[in-house]
C-alpha cells in the first residue's frame, strides 16, 4: 500500500503515535515521538498532528490515513481511540491488498506483453504478408482461402482492428485495477457505477461493504451510537441511503445482496449488532480476498481465452494459403 519513502515514514510515524497513545494523551505522546525522532520525521509528525486537528490538507501520493477527517466530526473527543482503531484497520488492509497487487501487476504485464507482440505480428502479416500471398494468388487467377480472407477481412484490416480491440481491453483492464489501486491506498470507496458490471461489479461492492463494516465498527469503538455509526459509515462508503440501522432493525426492507448484509440485519434484530459488525469485519477479508481472486482469474481466462484463439487464427489463417500453394500454380 505504501510505495514510496516518504509514505513509508508516515506509516512508521502513525505506528508509534499509534502505541504511545495507548499509555498517553495526544499532545504528550506527539511531544514524545518528536523527541524520539530524527528531523527528518517531524513533517510526518505534524501532518498527524494536524490531521487530528482536522486542519491537514492533503497530502501528495497514496496517504491512506486523510480519511480520518472524514470521521472526525462523528467521534467527538475520541480522537485517540479513531487513529488508533483506523491505523490498525490499515495495517490489515496493507497485508492484504499488497499480496493481491504483486499478483495482479505480474498478470496484466503478462497479457499486455502478449498482447503487445500479437498486435505487432498481426500488422506485419496484414502489411507484407497477405498482400504478397493476394498477388501470387491473383497472378494465378485464384483467390485466397476463405478463412484467410475472413481473418484479414476489410482489406487486410480485419486483423490489425481485431487485435486493437484486444489491447483496448487489456488497457481498459489495466485502468480499472489502477483505479481500484489508488482508491484502497487512500482508503475511498469505488464508485457505485462498476457494480453493474461482470465480476468487476463483486469486487466494488464487496470493497465498499468492507469499508463500511470497518468504519461502523470504527465509528461504535469510539463511543458513537450505533444508528449514527451506520449512518456516517454508510454516507462515507458510497452505500445506497436505504442502509441505516432501522433498515437492518426492519425485516420487510433488509437487503440481501451479501450475505453478510443479511446476517448483519438477523444480528441487529436481535440486539447483536456491536458484537456482529465486529465479526464480520474480521470474516470480510476473507470474502473480499476471495471475490479478487476469483475475478482475476476469471478475467485472466477470458482474456488468455481471446489472446490464444487470436494467434491460433492467425497462424491457421497463414498456413492455408502456403498449404494450397502447389494446387494453384
Amino acid at each position: 500500500m505504501f510505495s514510496s519513502k516518504s509514505t513509508e515514514q508516515l506509516a512508521f510515524v502513525s505506528r508509534q503515535l499509534s502505541q504511545l497513545l495507548e499509555r498517553s494523551p495526544l499532545p504528550a505522546a506527539l511531544q514524545t515521538l518528536s523527541d524520539a525522532s530524527p528531523n527528518h520525521y517531524s513533517r510526518d509528525i505534524e501532518y498527524l498532528r494536524r490531521l487530528l486537528e482536522g486542519s491537514a490538507e492533503r497530502r501528495p501520493g497514496k496517504d491512506p490515513y486523510h480519511a480520518i477527517q472524514k470521521l472526525l466530526p462523528a467521534v467527538g473527543n475520541s480522537r485517540d481511540t479513531l487513529f488508533r482503531e483506523f491505523v490498525a484497520y490499515v495495517r490489515q488492509s496493507r497485508i492484504v491488498f499488497e499480496t493481491y497487487s504483486a499478483g495482479v501487476v505480474s498478470l496484466v504485464g503478462y497479457l499486455a506483453a502478449i498482447a503487445s507482440v500479437a498486435f505487432v505480428v498481426a500488422m506485419i502479416f496484414a502489411i507484407y504478408v497477405i498482400p504478397t500471398f493476394e498477388e501470387m494468388f491473383a497472378e494465378h487467377r485464384a483467390n485466397l482461402p476463405e478463412f484467410t480472407q475472413l481473418v484479414f477481412a476489410l482489406g487486410g484490416a480485419g486483423v490489425p482492428v481485431f487485435a486493437s480491440l484486444l489491447a483496448l481491453t487489456v488497457i481498459a483492464v489495466v485502468l480499472f485495477v489502477r483505479l481500484f489501486h489508488q482508491r484502497i491506498q487512500q482508503m475511498k470507496p469505488l464508485p457505485r457505477w462498476p457494480r453493474w458490471a461482470p465480476m468487476l461489479g463483486r469486487i466494488a461492492e464487496t470493497y465498499n461493504f468492507g469499508l463500511f463494516l470497518n468504519y461502523a465498527r470504527i465509528l461504535g469503538s469510539c463511543g458513537v451510537e450505533p444508528d449514527r455509526a451506520v449512518a456516517e459509515a454508510a454516507a462515507l462508503t458510497n452505500q445506497p441511503d436505504t442502509l441505516s440501522l432501522d433498515g437492518l432493525r426492519n425485516k420487510a426492507s433488509s437487503r440481501e445482496q451479501l450475505p453478510a448484509l443479511t446476517e448483519l440485519s438477523v444480528a441487529t434484530r436481535l440486539g447483536h449488532f456491536d458484537a456482529e459488525v465486529s465479526h464480520q469485519c474480521e470474516q470480510h477479508v476473507g470474502e473480499l480476498t476471495l471475490a479478487l481472486v476469483e475475478t482475476r482469474d476469471r478475467v485472466s481466462a477470458v482474456l488468455k481465452v481471446a489472446l490464444y484463439v487470436f494467434v491460433g487464427g492467425l497462424v491457421v489463417a497463414m498456413y492455408l494459403p502456403i498449404f494450397r500453394m502447389g494446387s494453384v500454380i
